[in-house]
């Protein structure tokens, strides 16, 4: 017999049960739709995953900070972490604990590696990372010759470029220039809150002081006068008065109706000196300088706040001074406390397309802490294939459901066209080749559910990618979708669908065919 002999054969077999055949063929399409559906939808979630982590500028991102190091009992004074009275044991140990994070707290401590100009050139010199930003930033005080009171001013120093969107005029500062960036509120607070304003207010010169402005001389005092911190209340001769009232008044203590004793304390008080280990915050250092205002930006609304990524820079959102690098490197400078020219934390912008992973591992082999993308993308890649392969499973067992079809159609076969295969063997049909026919039926079955499967699922997921990604973008708000499509359909997903189901089916009909081909023709004969 020749093949085309057994092909005939095969699909007459077929069309004779046409009812048996059609379940059986409706099962491997029903099964590779949804095996494909699947795969596809993996695919297009990671894909999804991938571009829509990839393409935002915050993904190439790592914020870098330095570790503070546990308070250390050697480094407090014995009276201070002293533990009085008569309490237990255990009492005494968290009592003393407290009294230990309660001294660190007002301490300035050394991180173990600290984040010095030259580990962020170290930084900067790994492979992939395009930018490293760093910032300085302390509570500030703006003063105008004609305005009568200064403007509190929280100032940041660094790189600027992201300022650009909100400039209402000017523009940002030049290298090496003497000049800020202010927000519209500062120039409120100076009596410059007309619209006009923002134009005459370029070239303003103005004074900038920086350091611990709440907790200096002058405003402790006014906190002591008035039994809160008036800083945005203060004039500028109120400011000056107070100043001149700190500088003179240890020299005034005569003055007072304080007896000896009390004298002496007074005087103990104004001579103590200042621990320089302790935090910026708590210090009433300060620095100032000469600016020219060369630009100004417009203040954040509470919506755009909320907009704004877990990863940029907080300083450039709450500051409303800003100073270049150079300009605020050298007034920051002076400051006690960034004396060894170390940063609390610095902005990595890695090249995009670049190894993200490898840059944070490098970055935290040098000891630092990190703040990336890189681990919410490694789990939501996790969570994506998981939910897949549950898919996948699914599948296949709709698959395996439908090849127990095929394998009880064959069956059910072999046993009404016994008569049948005796014919085929007495006109000289070999065991291999009735073997064949069977085979080539559960092929055919495979071949033709295979491919309605695939054009059932590709033409579900035109619907099912509108309806995924309607929601998906309902539920990013006013975010940007980068993704055109939930669905990926490659062209090895078709060849391995086809692949698959033909082989499943074909391994079905094996049972069925070796049966039919072992029936001797003497006994088919005789069953017909």
């Amino acid at each position: 017999m020749t093949v085309r002999e057994l092909t005939r054969f095969a699909v007459g077999g077929l069309w004779r049960q046409k009812v048996r055949s059609a379940l059986t063929l409706v099962g491997v399409t029903v099964g590779t739709c949804a095996m494909a559906f699947s795969l596809a939808l993996g695919l297009g979630m990671r894909a999804f995953i991938d571009t829509e982590f990839q393409s935002r500028d915050d993904f190439w991102r790592v914020v870098v900070h330095t570790d503070d190091p546990p308070p250390d009992p050697k480094d407090a004074p014995p009276e201070k972490i002293a533990v009085r009275g008569d309490v237990s044991d255990s009492r005494k140990e968290r009592l003393r604990e407290a009294l230990l994070d309660r001294y660190a707290a007002t301490r300035q401590r050394k991180p173990p590696v600290a984040l010095t100009p030259e580990r962020v050139a170290a930084i900067a010199a790994l492979p992939d990372v395009a930018e490293v930003r760093t910032y300085r930033s302390a509570d500030g005080r703006v003063s105008a010759a004609a305005s009568e009171k200064p403007a509190s001013a929280f100032t940041v120093s660094g790189t600027l470029t992201d300022l650009q969107p909100r400039l209402l005029a000017g523009r940002l500062p030049e290298p090496g220039a003497k000049e800020i960036v202010v927000s519209e509120l500062v120039l409120y607070d100076l009596g410059r809150g007309g619209d006009a304003d923002l134009e005459k207010s370029i070239g303003l010169p103005v004074r900038l002081e920086v350091g611990g402005i709440r907790n200096a001389p002058p405003l402790a005092l006014a906190r002591a006068l008035t039994g809160h911190l008036p800083t945005e209340d203060l004039t500028a001769a109120q400011i000056a008065v107070l100043e001149k009232v700190v500088g003179s008044l240890p020299a005034k203590l005569d003055a007072f109706d304080l007896t000896p004793p009390e004298r002496l304390e007074l005087q103990k008080l104004f001579s103590a000196k200042r621990d320089d280990d302790e935090r910026p915050a708590a210090s009433g250092a300060t620095t100032a300088d000469e600016f020219r205002v060369c630009g100004v930006v417009r203040v954040l609304t509470r919506d755009e706040r909320k907009k704004l990524g877990p990863l940029t820079p907080w300083e450039m959102t709450r500051a409303n001074v800003f100073l270049a690098p150079d300009a605020g490197g050298a007034l920051f400078g002076r400051l006690p406390w960034t004396k060894d020219g170390a940063y609390l934390a610095a902005d990595v912008r890695v090249r995009p397309g670049g190894d993200l992973p490898a840059a944070v591992a490098a970055i935290e082999g040098m000891g630092f802490r990190t703040f990336s993308a890189a681990k919410w993308f490694t789990s939501a890649r996790r969570e994506v294939t998981l939910i897949a392969m549950g898919l996948n499973l699914f599948a296949l067992i709709a698959l395996f459901v439908a090849a127990v079809g095929i394998t009880n159609t064959l069956v059910t076969s072999v046993v009404e066209r016994t008569a049948e295969i005796g014919i085929l063997r007495a006109i000289g049909a070999t065991r291999g080749q009735i073997q064949g026919m069977f085979l080539a039926e559960g092929t055919f079955i495979g071949l033709l559910g295979s491919a309605l499967g695939l054009a059932l699922a590709r033409g579900l997921a035109v619907p099912a990618d509108v309806w995924v990604q309607g929601i998906m973008q309902s539920q990013m708000e006013e975010e940007k979708l980068y993704s055109t499509t939930i669905f990926v359909f490659p062209l090895w997903l078709w060849l391995a669908s086809v692949a698959f189901a033909v082989l499943l089916t074909t391994a079905a009909a094996y049972y069925p065919a070796r049966r039919a081909a072992r029936i001797h023709p003497i006994e088919a004969l005789r069953y017909g």
